[in-house]
């Protein structure tokens, strides 16, 4: 069975400084996150659209799942670390959530 995940969709604060946030993210953040203990690797998602009967725009453009080895030991790394990292104020409404998988099935 997979591993359990962290989810981190995020926006930058305006259209303007995507290129911004996108290097900060890329080259500071994920370096920070993956030096922690249980987080194995990263990819980041762009939203091409959201698939609901109004079509709406997606809510958070950015997703970037981790992958790790234990989601308890990895949350309490980031509290205890967080205040280490470099930060920037071109991220705005981020929504974090660690899921651990419950049922896997695959196409026959």
């Amino acid at each position: 069975m997979s591993r359990p995940i962290f989810v981190a969709m995020t926006n930058s604060v305006s259209p303007e400084r995507d290129d911004e946030f996108n290097h900060w993210y890329n080259e500071v953040h994920a370096n920070d996150l993956l030096s922690l203990p249980t987080m194995r690797s990263m990819t980041r998602y762009r939203a091409l659209q959201q698939i609901t009967p109004g079509g709406q725009e997606p809510h958070h453009k950015y997703l970037a799942i981790y992958d790790l080895d234990d989601p308890q030991a990895a949350y309490q790394a980031l509290v205890e670390r967080r205040s280490t990292f470099t930060m920037t104020d071109a991220i705005a409404d981020p929504l974090l959530v660690s899921y651990v998988p419950f049922f896997t099935k695959t196409r026959d």
